[in-house]
């Protein structure tokens, strides 16, 4: 194996969105380092980012946000891999960071029997960071032909929705932005998640910086007459579009989030993306089954169903780490407020 440092600018525009250098971008003005390589194998080559938190003073993780790529590797390879490139690219970094993180990419297609790891350096997380199952739909034969694969449910709740909402791409407008960002604490306090600042999203929502042109965040608005009642911020890349963050107003025998969703996608399909990802239902084996609710909505569009190991840290210092370790279970605790999702209430 060789690593490289390269600049940001040169992470590949093809492969995952949250391993390009717009993600660097977006993390880089909100307290984390970034750092990009070209890493070299055998049978591959491809490039990584790698964000670096300070945690405390002297202490910082390193984290590789749905990445690096496995596809190549036959299981029994996996762990020994993820040792070695933990290793290998720890010369590359800071002093002081006790542990690389991995949330390793969505490879097992309808299949909850992801791999795990408990060695002396690699550990499997009772928590992740990121969702450990996903619904990513193929749109490789254009808009008319998934729709054709959305089940009655997502059908019946368009023909109805498609009466009372309209659908729009927000223009910039500051008043209808703070308009939906009061929908999305509604949202937030009423389904018992965390909700992200404006300055973020408001962040997240503009143009990014030069030669990342092909890439793009979008606020989709629903609207009853001139009231604004939901919305979701989709992120569109070369490759496949995201949808991250949602809100809307609840409606008796009616919900927005189906328009808005069928909206997306089909900006998804006249960009040529390969994929639509909505981001977020349970993990294998019952874990993180606050969001089955979520998974109803959401598979109501067709699509697949994909899962992955959860989150995994490469040891560099097990003290430290273990006391980390302590404080985030805590964390977690207090502000993850497990609730039940009401079913088509997308609220990732």
């Amino acid at each position: 194996m060789h690593i490289q440092r390269i600049a940001t600018k040169e992470l590949s525009s093809e492969g995952a969105v949250f391993q390009s250098s717009v993600w660097a971008e977006v993390k880089q003005h909100f307290g984390w380092k970034s750092y990009a390589f070209l890493v070299e194998t055998e049978n591959s080559a491809f490039t990584l980012l790698v964000l670096i938190k300070q945690m405390a003073p002297l202490c910082s993780l390193a984290y590789i946000p749905f990445g690096p790529p496995l596809s190549l590797l036959k299981l029994s390879q996996v762990g020994v891999f993820l040792e070695d490139l933990a290793k290998q690219i720890r010369k590359f970094l800071p002093k002081g960071v006790f542990a690389l993180r991995y949330d390793l990419p969505f490879e097992e297609v309808n299949d909850q029997n992801v791999m795990t790891f408990r060695t002396r350096r690699l550990r499997t997380l009772e928590q992740s960071v990121q969702p450990e199952g996903t619904v990513r739909i193929d749109l490789q034969w254009g808009y008319h032909a998934v729709t054709l694969g959305y089940r009655e449910r997502a059908k019946r709740a368009l023909r109805k929705a498609d009466q009372v909402f309209q659908v729009r791409v927000h223009d910039g407008d500051e008043a209808s932005f703070l308009a939906w960002y009061d929908v999305y604490l509604e949202t937030a306090r009423r389904d018992g998640f965390s909700p992200r600042s404006k300055k973020y999203l408001r962040f997240l929502l503009m143009p990014f910086s030069h030669g990342n042109e092909d890439f793009s965040s979008e606020l989709l608005l629903a609207v009853e007459g001139e009231k604004i009642v939901g919305g979701i911020i989709v992120l569109f890349s070369p490759s496949e579009a995201i949808y991250l963050y949602g809100a809307s107003q609840r409606f008796d025998g009616i919900s927005c989030s189906y328009l808005l969703q069928d909206f997306a996608i089909r900006m998804a399909c006249e960009r040529k993306c390969r994929v639509y990802d909505l981001y977020g239902i349970p993990g294998p084996k019952g874990r993180a089954s606050h969001l089955a609710g979520l998974e109803i909505f959401k598979r109501s569009f067709g699509g697949q169903p994909y899962y992955r190991t959860p989150s995994t840290d490469y040891l560099y210092n097990r003290v430290t780490w273990h006391v980390y370790s302590l404080f985030e279970m805590m964390r977690y605790q207090s502000k993850r407020r497990i609730k039940i999702q009401g079913e088509a209430l997308p609220s990732s």
